[in-house]
């Protein structure tokens, strides 16, 4: 199953979810004796929040992550431009230990109650004892525990401006769009102020539009409408807990994209978004903005796309890729402003879904000894069987050849090639040639290439680009048809194609508008050092490579409503879920009535900087499921440690030879919001993180890394299906209206660090009445803490956590296994290495310090305490 935006091959599964909804939490109401410590509380939790931000200076996280030298830096760039985070800083503001962090935090951090003694940790006796050992099957909320509500008013509540339509626009759940009048009715209904954002997915796609229709609210943005593949897929999304106003459709390319059939679907899924785009312009009703489903929105896109100095007489607004061609776009984000119907941009979608018809419905004419390739094979310029194959993003590949068509005027197929094909070597510019209709490499290169503006007056590229625009000149088909590539090449009868009455133009926004995971040229250095963190782009767009989800999650992009969402989803025929998201299916039951209580841990023994990344993730997975295992027995969930951003295994942008690179040669291959070795495929995603969590100095606070270990890198280590979730759990948690976290230092609860210990005291002690009321719980390890086995774990407490390793329970948990968890032994060896160990040799981050005669490990500690200016992490 392939998501909305997915460069998947077919048969890939993607992910589905939701829960009832919650009531709004309870809030002092009236002035009565009962709500006389409520005023007194509100003021004083003003006050410890100004000390708070007071205690800790950016000016550390400025010298760390400084801004991006002049990359493209747009001209509407703003408070709208930095996105509902706020601040741009203010979620990175550095603390000078965790000890002042917590001091600090207020009623966000440790309660007045359980604020550290002295010597900084929570005394044992502070923790009553239970009766009854605590022991659940799932990590369900707390009996009368607040939390917020879901649905289409539970966000965007500070956006300001004419187009936020989040509490005004009604949901609407449409049925097949193609019943006469459906698609007028949703039009109507969801579009706001003459605007309208679409979406489309199937229903393994679920979460990915979930996330992205969330991201939308964030900012204040109600106004969006999702197509879905199913009549089910829409009917789960509209009935969750976040009701996604969404509608269906039966639309199959006149015959050509069946739903049955595993590639048509996915093709079905691809062009769908064409179609219905063209639907409504000429429907002549509002401007509409179409979206892949593995986007994020960060700030309201309007302003951007209404200033008259930059985009705001366009009408075909595009995102690039690789550079300023149109053989670089990326069909991710089209936003279609006073577009005629008829015009230039409803025969450039029209053209788009003709010419895969035309395959379709003139299979000869592209089989060998066909019409299309005749002539190039007679030549030596192609050969291959021709046979029909499934093409990785083909749409796209169409809407490239099609934009390059409107650019040059002429009929242009290059970057699609309908059927299998071998371009001879040597014979490229030839190739051209024909299927150009005479134009050279050079010429198509040129005629392809947009017009530049600059940020300054005239002509200065140092100032980076604001925008391109070009004129759309789409030569139409002469009457009766024929076929572009094998009827149709070159000039059109007539002669070039002139500028047509009322002509529309196209236009792409720089990369501080909109970057994607590959490609946007300088843009897309923000991502790949992290300065994504805390200055995204209006519109980030994860095309393809690593992991998406862990990538959003480490950027505190993905919306943990979605798992609520996925969860409460209905489940195929055999019982497995038909969408997943950042949560594994084996997990779900956890989030199906809101986001679960979280363990999570933190101090100098939950994180070391190895220089291994075998050690490392190795460590990693035993650390996980050790917490895993208690989290089961108190009735929480755990979230995976952070990572030691110093530590010597992690590749980094700047000095350190990242090794190849796709298209430039300073540039790593495939490094985005992390330093990635393409080597041994293993890295880190660079984010902020709540007070606390960041390594001792000199890591700076407020800043953190999620590690990232490739599919490949996680098998061969075993720590794949692992039970817990992302570090981003905490923040959304603690994100919820009254939610309590409250930190312990193991040291001051009377339990044994090493050796073993028994569930019943860790009940005992974790599960009292006191230490059950904080919706996160953080234990905090000492640097020598030794990782003690849990003996004596109830019944319920074993099927639970079985349940959440999945399929790889009868590895982790047996059924004879008196202790747990159950550690591999090169696991077990891993959590007793002494930090940092030594490089492995294979690493780029090795062979760059071999041919540098550079101690990494000691570079990277002294790297994070003086930074040179300018410098990136």
């Amino acid at each position: 199953r392939v998501s909305s935006g997915d460069n998947r091959a077919p048969g890939e599964t993607v992910g589905v979810g939701g829960s009832k909804k919650m009531p709004p939490p309870a809030a002092c109401v009236a002035v009565s004796p009962s709500s006389i410590p409520c005023l007194i509380a509100v003021p004083l939790a003003l006050v410890l929040l100004l000390v708070a931000r007071s205690i800790s200076s950016p000016s550390d996280v400025s010298r760390v992550m400084p801004a991006l030298p002049g990359f493209q830096a747009a001209p509407f760039r703003g408070d709208a431009q930095r996105g509902f985070r706020g601040d741009a800083q203010a979620g990175l503001q550095a603390a000078p230990s965790a000890r002042a962090a917590q001091l600090a935090a207020g009623p966000t951090g440790v309660d007045d109650d359980f604020r550290p003694s002295d010597n900084g940790a929570v005394a044992a006796a502070d923790f009553a004892p239970v009766v009854a050992a605590l022991a659940v099957p799932t990590a369900v909320a707390r009996a009368g525990s607040q939390r917020p509500l879901f649905g289409p008013d539970a966000r965007g509540s500070n956006c300001q401006g004419p187009l936020c339509s989040v509490g005004k626009v009604a949901p609407h759940r449409a049925g097949d769009l193609e019943l006469p009048g459906e698609l007028e009715k949703a039009v109507r209904a969801r579009s706001y102020g003459g605007e309208l954002i679409i979406t489309y997915a199937n229903e393994a796609g679920s979460a990915w539009v979930g996330n992205l229709a969330l991201s939308l609210r964030d900012v204040g943005i109600e106004h969006f409408f999702l197509i879905m593949m199913t009549q089910r897929g829409c009917d789960g999304l509209y009935d969750s807990p976040s009701k996604l106003s969404c509608g269906w459709s039966s639309w199959d390319l006149d015959g050509c994209k069946s739903e049955k059939d595993k590639t048509g679907a996915t093709e079905r899924m691809w062009f769908i978004r064409h179609y219905y785009l063209a639907r409504i312009i000429e429907l002549g009703s509002v401007n509409v903005m179409a979206l892949d489903g593995d986007m994020t929105i960060n700030a309201m896109p309007y302003a951007a796309l209404h200033d008259p100095s930059t985009l705001g007489s366009s009408n075909f607004i595009l995102s690039l890729d690789n550079g300023a061609s149109a053989l670089m776009i990326n069909n991710g984000f089209m936003y279609l402003r006073g577009c005629r119907n008829g015009g230039q941009t409803w025969r450039i979608l029209h053209e788009i879904l003709q010419r895969e018809k035309d395959v379709c419905k003139h299979s000869e004419v592209y089989a060998k000894g066909g019409a299309y390739w005749r002539d190039t094979d007679a030549q030596g310029i192609t050969s291959g069987s021709h046979a029909y194959v499934f093409v990785t993003a083909k749409d796209q590949k169409i809407y490239q050849d099609v934009l390059m068509s409107a650019f040059c005027g002429r009929h242009v197929i290059l970057r699609n090639e309908p059927t299998q094909v071998v371009i001879e070597r040597a014979r490229w510019k030839d190739y051209v040639l024909h299927f150009t209709g005479g134009l050279t490499n050079n010429e198509m290169e040129a005629c392809a290439r947009f017009d530049e503006h600059f940020n300054a007056p005239g002509i200065d590229k140092k100032a980076g680009w604001s925008h391109w625009t070009h004129a759309l000149r789409l030569p139409p088909r002469p009457v009766g048809g024929g076929i572009v590539g094998a009827d149709l090449r070159g000039l059109p009868e007539g002669g070039p194609m002139v500028d047509e009455p009322e002509a529309e133009t196209a236009a792409a926004p720089n990369a501080s508008f909109i970057s994607s995971w590959h490609g946007t040229m300088e843009g897309e250095v923000a991502g790949w050092d992290g300065h994504w963190a805390h200055n995204p782009p209006t519109i980030s767009h994860f095309v393809g490579g690593l992991d998406k989800v862990d990538a959003m999650q480490s950027l505190g992009w993905w919306r943990y409503e979605t798992e609520v969402t996925v969860a409460s989803l209905p489940r195929a025929a055999d019982g497995s879920a038909v969408a997943v998201g950042a949560v594994s299916p084996a997990q779900h039951r956890h989030f199906q009535i809101g986001l679960p209580r979280v363990l999570a841990l933190a101090g100098p023994g939950a994180t070391q900087p190895w220089a291994s990344f075998r050690v490392s993730v190795r460590a990693q997975a035993a650390r996980r499921v050790w917490l895993s295992v208690l989290a089961s027995a108190l009735g929480r969930v755990a979230v995976e440690p952070v990572t030691d951003c110093t530590s010597a295994w992690i590749p980094r942008l700047n000095n350190t030879g990242f090794g190849r690179a796709r298209r430039r040669s300073r540039y790593p291959r495939e490094g985005i919001y992390a330093q990635y070795d393409e080597r041994t495929g293993i890295g880190a995603f660079v984010g902020d993180c709540k007070p606390g969590f960041s390594p001792a100095p000199p890591h700076p606070q407020g800043v953190c890394c999620f590690p990232f270990f490739c599919k490949t890198i996680r098998a061969r280590h075993g720590v794949d299906s692992l039970p817990g979730t992302h570090h981003r759990l905490v923040d959304a948690k603690l994100a919820e209206p009254g939610s309590v976290r409250r930190d312990v230092e193991w040291s001051n609860l009377g339990l044994p660090s090493s050796g073993t210990l028994s569930a019943e005291e860790i009940v005992a002690k974790l599960g009292s009445a006191a230490a059950a009321a904080a919706d996160v719980l953080v234990l905090l390890v000492p640097a020598d803490f030794g990782w003690p086995q849990v003996s004596g774990l109830r019944a319920e407490a074993r099927a639970s956590l079985c349940a959440d390793f999945g399929k790889s329970c009868r590895k982790m948990v047996k059924d004879d296994d008196l202790l747990l968890p159950a550690w591999p032994a090169a696991w077990l060896e891993a959590l007793r290495v002494q930090a940092p160990g030594s490089l492995e040799p294979d690493s780029a981050v090795a062979i760059f310090a071999k041919s540098n005669e550079t101690d990494m490990f000691a570079w990277r500690r002294r790297h994070w305490r003086e930074l040179p200016p300018g410098e990136v992490i």
